[in-house]
């Protein structure tokens, strides 16, 4: 099995895409399911993991790409290890399956990937290349990097799915794994820096459908593909930093590019259309006049429920909300045109998957689902079992 992620490819760009030929191609031999519900929190750590561990933010354990506490350069989660259930690539490992990964979220140290390039950004003034080569397969990082290198530049894109694509085939081609996963980030990096109606975005349908006729190509007629979209983007107009409000209160003080929390350790998680108030310390009463005063900002559109603040893994957390589309929650402004981690009743906020072979009927569409049967169906396909448990 093959499984391929379109990073920020909601549902209502399907069109668009339907046009290129690879993806047409691939839609003809596969079932289609759209207008697929995603998870709550809807970045792209969360919902990937969700998708090959078939549970929900709150359980697996992962509830952000990025450490909670607002940094201009925060840690990323991205150690296989942090995952609290089975994966998909676990249980296809312990049954002898060889598992390839190619920029696949949470891989980094994996104990369990045969053939792995892991997304393991390094923290910040670390060196990029050397922090991945320990993340992952070393001599195969250091033969794929010396093979291809020169589709790259950094971790800009079109460029960066090039090499991904690339390093992909390959191993397909040379140690053919029973499992392969390759994550596909162009469009979410180019949409997030010039938003969805920009010149830039074409360029992102293009290198992704380039790509995929080249994996396309190496998987074979043989090998079942899952291709999915994780979560949506929305056209962003104003980017706030909520934690200004605390600044003003003298909860937490902006001293050069870095927040210090004040006594009672309270602090707001940005995590682009929603955000979360952690309360540490701080007394009840200043709790309800901060909750009162978000309620009346700028971009505000709705607090959270309970069923969302459990999904999203965040039950202690004293509050979240989320923004009105055209405005997105960011710690250190970075000018986004376009974001995601909304919750689910956003409009045109869907997803959507494509399955050939794992006993679908070509040409089927289905509406309506969630991006949680994903894990069931690659499992169903690979006749795995165990996936989704908490780990021994």
């Amino acid at each position: 099995m093959l499984i391929i992620s379109f990073d920020a490819i909601g549902d209502s760009e399907f069109g668009r895409l339907s046009e290129y030929p690879a993806f047409n191609s691939l839609l003809k031999q596969s079932a289609l399911f759209r207008g697929i519900s995603t998870v709550f929190l809807s970045n792209t750590y969360p919902v990937h993991t969700s998708a090959v561990t078939g549970v929900t933010p709150g359980v697996h354990g992962i509830i952000s790409n990025t450490e909670p506490f607002p940094s201009p350069h925060p840690l990323w989660n991205t150690r296989e290890s942090s995952i609290r259930v089975k994966t998909v690539w676990q249980a296809a490992a312990e049954k002898g399956i060889q598992v390839a990964a190619v920029l696949w979220p949470l891989t980094a140290y994996s104990k369990t990937i045969r053939y792995n390039i892991p997304e393991s950004l390094a923290p910040y003034g670390k060196n990029q290349v050397i922090h991945n080569l320990k993340a992952g397969s070393t001599f195969l990082q250091l033969k794929m990097f010396l093979r291809h290198r020169a589709l790259i530049n950094g971790v800009s894109q079109p460029g960066l799915d090039s090499f991904s694509t690339a390093c992909m085939v390959d191993i397909l081609r040379e140690y053919n794994p029973g499992l392969a996963l390759i994550h596909l980030t162009a469009y979410d990096m180019l949409c997030h820096k010039n938003g969805k109606d920009s010149a830039a975005v074409k360029t992102a349908f293009e290198s992704l459908d380039r790509n995929l006729a080249a994996l396309l190509d190496a998987a074979g007629d043989g090998r079942d593909i899952i291709l999915f979209s994780d979560h949506g983007q929305i056209n962003v107009h104003t980017v706030l930093d909520p934690n200004a409000m605390l600044v003003a209160r003298g909860l937490l003080t902006l001293k050069g590019e870095n927040y210090i929390p004040g006594e009672s350790g309270c602090y707001i998680e940005c995590c682009g259309g929603s955000a979360f108030f952690h309360s540490g310390k701080l007394l009840a009463r200043l709790i309800d006049a901060l909750r009162a005063d978000i309620g009346q900002s700028d971009g505000f559109r709705r607090f959270l429920s309970p069923e969302e603040m459990l999904e999203s893994g965040r039950k202690d957390v004293a509050f979240g909300f989320s923004a009105k589309s055209g405005y997105s929650y960011e710690a250190f402004s970075s000018g986004k045109k376009a974001d995601h981690g909304y919750p689910l009743d956003i409009p045109d906020y869907t997803v959507f998957y494509m399955v050939r072979g794992s006993g679908m009927k070509p040409g089927g569409v289905t509406r309506g689902g969630s991006l949680l049967d994903i894990a069931p169906l690659a499992a169903r396909s690979l006749k795995l079992e165990g996936f989704g448990t908490m780990k021994g």
